[in-house]
């Protein structure tokens, strides 16, 4: 039974947890920290505007999960996709997103061009609680001096600060804090999440009781599309509502869908709804496409860098973006992810491929292995749980699509999700 919530999803409560073992599945955390804790400057929050307009916040589910704290201050220039820097003209903010939730939050940035940027915090004092704040040199910002949330962050107010611009975030309780940024377009991220409770290194490996499927684009954003008409979003959605029933009544565990209609949620959304769930395992569900109508296969890819033009070239497709780009974010957050968690990732992605051929080739003989692939999707940043994306088939090879439009090859996809997770618990290693 799929129980609509807030935010255009669903969640499917575990009943039953039972079931035998079909096939494979494991992963671990790409808990991502672009850049880290900081000192504050001395600033004073009443150099920020006390006054103004409030616009309507992007709202978020609660039951979020903990982020590892990082000790030094993120400051300094972001590198431009091609690895220069800002050349110091002003930029400006063209929107700030907001998805608050009881115990975590996501904040993201949309910027004119890359920019520098300083992290900071400033402690509860005077009856105040702590806050943090985002000083942007040169940067301008036409929009609401007040910006409610909801959750762990109250608001965001919003004032000039030396020609630039500062965020101060006013928090209700002490949190740990991580920034990132997405190129192309240019986006700074920042992921909040409550001091308490237990961080992700630390949980139980072996222990799933929340996982979200995450079906690709949707709405105006059909994702790829086959020579007969199919669309992706389409694959993608009925291949997750196949699967997440499946998942809650076999598994007993409760399923989340980022999106349960034809409707469009952003990039940043989605895994801001994971982490707000507190989900255990995030897999992003999509069909491939390629240039040339002989590639085929199933594909898993983890958030890495390697030099695997192949793999950059479907993150390209994915993000909205560049090939560049793509390889470019994917060497930053691989100068800050944990490398323990990249592995397990990576175990994860051989057990749910291992899941989806023993799922599909006895039927379909001529499904081939496109093995685990590394590149820098946006879809996975910042996830605090283990996150794959998951390229069930290629929509552009016509015996594919024809296969990917029936329901018996559908069915035997989502048998993989599940089968897959089920390994994944039981303790199978990739």
């Amino acid at each position: 039974m799929i129980a609509g919530e807030s935010l255009n999803h669903a969640v499917v409560r575990s009943s039953t947890t039972d079931g035998g073992l079909r096939g494979a599945l494991l992963l671990l955390g790409l808990l991502l920290a672009a850049c880290d804790d900081s000192r504050p400057t001395g600033a004073s929050e009443s150099e920020v505007g006390q006054a103004g307009s409030a616009a309507p916040a992007t709202s978020e589910a609660a039951h979020p999960t903990t982020v590892e704290p990082v000790s030094e201050p993120p400051t300094g220039v972001v590198p431009t996709a091609t690895g220069g820097t800002p050349s110091g003209a002003l930029g400006a903010i063209h929107a700030i997103e907001r998805y608050g939730a009881k115990d975590s939050a996501r904040i993201v940035v949309a910027l004119s061009q890359p920019v520098s940027y300083e992290l900071g915090e400033l402690p509860a004092a005077d009856g105040k609680g702590p806050r943090l704040f985002i000083d942007l040199p040169g940067v301008s910002w036409d929009g609401p001096v007040k910006l409610p949330v909801g959750g762990i962050v109250n608001q965001i107010r919003t004032g000039e600060r030396e020609g630039g611009t500062r965020l101060v975030l006013d928090l209700n309780r002490a949190v740990r804090k991580r920034i990132f940024y997405l190129p192309e377009p240019f986006r700074l991220v920042l992921d909040i999440s409550s001091e308490t409770g237990t961080s992700d290194t630390r949980r139980n490996p072996r222990e799933i009781s929340r996982v979200v499927l995450d079906p690709g684009h949707g709405g105006h954003d059909p994702g790829a599309i086959g020579a007969s008409g199919l669309q992706e979003k389409d694959v993608a959605l009925d291949v997750a509502q196949r699967a997440a029933p499946l998942i809650a009544r076999e598994l007993g565990i409760s399923t989340l869908l980022t999106r349960d209609y034809d409707d469009y949620v952003a990039l940043d959304e989605r895994v801001a709804k994971a982490n707000a769930f507190g989900a255990d395992l995030f897999i992003s569900i999509h069909c491939n496409a390629s240039p040339s109508p002989d590639s085929h296969g199933v594909m898993t890819f983890v958030l890495d860098s390697a030099p695997d033009g192949i793999a950059e070239q479907v993150a390209a497709r994915e993000n909205h973006g560049s090939a560049s780009a793509a390889k470019h974010f994917a060497h930053a957050m691989r100068e800050v992810m944990d490398t323990d968690s990249v592995q397990t990732s990576v175990r994860f992605a051989k057990l749910l491929q291992r899941a989806s051929l023993a799922s599909l080739q006895p039927n379909y003989t001529s499904v081939v292995d496109g093995g685990v692939r590394r590149a820098g999707f946006y879809v996975l940043a910042g996830a605090h749980m283990p996150a794959v994306l998951f390229e069930a088939s290629f929509i552009s090879h016509p015996a594919e699509e024809q296969r990917l439009d029936s329901t018996e090859y559908r069915q035997r996809l989502a048998d993989a999700l599940v089968n897959a997770i089920r390994a994944y618990r039981a303790g199978a290693e990739g």
